[in-house]
Formats: C-alpha cells, structure tokens, sequence
C-alpha cells in the first residue's frame, strides 16, 4: 500500500472538515527519500522499488531495523522483538478466519486464532521476500514458525511487534504525529515469528500499545479559533501550524506496509 496517494497536510485540513462522513483526521506516506548523490543504485528483484546502496547493501533494503528507523532514531524507544523474523503489511490476499462469513476462493484462510503455526514450505505463501532470502534457514531444529495477525483499522498505520513472552504477544501500533488523514478499513497485517523457547501456541495473547513517533511527523491544523485572529476567517492564512513535538529530522514520509525481514536473514 502507498502511503504517497496519501493527501498531503494542507489537502488533510479540507478533507476533515468537508469529508468526515468517508474518511478521519488523525492527530497522533510511502518510501522515506535517500540521498543518492555519489551512490551506486540497483534494483533488487525480490524487493521491487527499494534501493539499494551498493557502499553498503543493508542499508537501504526492507529489513525491519530499516522499518523502525523511520519512526524513531533511538532503538530503546521501538523495536522488533529478537523472535520476530519478518512483517509483512501488505499481503496478496486478505487472511481471514475459516469461520468469517465472507467465504471466498480467492482468499487465503487461516483458522479462528490470529497465532497460527506454519510450516517452513509455507512461509513463501504469506512472506514470498523472507523466503526467498532465508531460505532453508528458517528451518531450525526444536522451533517453531508462527504467523501473528493484528487488524490495522486506519490507514496509515505503523506495526511493530515489540515483545513476545509466555504466553504473550505485544504488539505497538505507531501512529504519525501531527494532523492527517486517514481511512478507517479493515487492514490485516501481520509477523512472523521464530519460537524456540515453547513461549506461545494459538491460544496465546495479543496485547497492543500505541506510539506517536516525532521523526514520522508532520504539522498540526489549526482551530477555527486560530485561523479568525485578527478578523473574519482567512483561508489565505493557511490551515496547519508547525507541530512542536516533532523531531527537527521529522519527515511525513513513511513506508507503513510492504514486506520487511529481518537484517541476519541476508547473511
């Protein structure tokens, strides 16, 4: 999904006000730009439009280290779990429960839990980029494979499964600082996940959190109040202000969605 057919900040101010009844304002797109200049660039096949830097390969691939920095500098704020081997936030087909009402063959169906055991032959159905990096490595002796799925309810939204533990999973949903739009769809996402310490099994937890990022951040709107000081309102005075929780490296770009893996995985 591509954040960039997102409407920017300006547009987001007539869209809350003239089109609540479609779509919501959030005050909590796609891919964050590089600096290119000096650089080698070339195509991964398997990544589609993610660059890569030839100076140093990691650093521009869809590697879930890569994912959080967009939303914060520091590490300790947001991070993957250690047991998390992929995300991916934007699948070919919608995963639904077996037991959902919208029957469907060209839906890919996993059973009522949102924690399902998977083989190693299937994670090229739901994570075909992890796969085909990983290879036979995701076949580890004594551990099983777990596909973890949240709903993403607005879009955009950033997902980072931060903690799993007995019979727990945390999942932190990030929410772009600022003011913008946003559609209120059911979205399934979801992780896949390495268990080697028997921590979870189907009937597992999923608890979620929220974090507003200040580097994924953008300018707020401005009350009505605010935009009539000094007499009638004024729409040539614009409808945002600047945002003060907002990083100074803050961007409004951000690549939500995709298929990400973990860096270890390219080894």
């Amino acid at each position: 999904m591509s954040c960039k057919n997102f409407i920017t900040t300006n547009i987001a101010a007539l869209c809350c006000v003239s089109f609540m009844a479609f779509v919501g304002c959030s005050s909590g797109s796609n891919s964050v730009a590089a600096d290119t200049e000096g650089k080698i660039e070339k195509k991964d096949p398997l990544l589609s439009d993610v660059k890569i830097n030839i100076e140093d390969p990691v650093a521009e691939i869809a590697t879930l280290e890569n994912y959080v920095k967009q939303f914060t500098d520091d590490p300790n704020e947001l991070s993957f779990d250690s047991h998390v081997l992929a995300y991916n936030g934007s699948f070919p087909r919608i995963i639904v429960p077996q037991d959902s009402e919208d029957a469907n063959p060209n839906i890919i169906f996993i059973d009522s839990s949102p924690i399902k055991e998977i083989s190693t032959s299937e994670v090229a159905k739901y994570f075909p980029n992890t796969a085909e990096v990983a290879g036979n490595r995701l076949n580890q002796e004594n551990c099983k494979l777990y596909i973890v799925q949240t709903d993403d309810a607005n879009q955009p939204t950033g997902h980072v499964l931060t903690k799993v533990s007995q019979g727990n999973v945390e999942v932190t949903e990030v929410v772009r600082g600022g003011t913008y739009v946003v559609t209120n769809a059911y979205f399934p996402v979801a992780f896949l996940v390495q268990d080697c310490e028997g921590l979870i099994d189907r009937n597992s937890e999923i608890t979620h959190k929220s974090f507003i990022s200040r580097t994924w951040c953008g300018d707020l709107m401005k009350s009505r109040e605010e935009m009539m000081v000094g007499g009638p309102l004024d729409l040539n005075q614009g409808y945002t202000k600047p945002n003060p929780d907002c990083a100074a490296n803050a961007h409004t770009d951000a690549n939500a969605y995709g298929e990400w893996f973990r860096a270890d995985l390219l080894q």
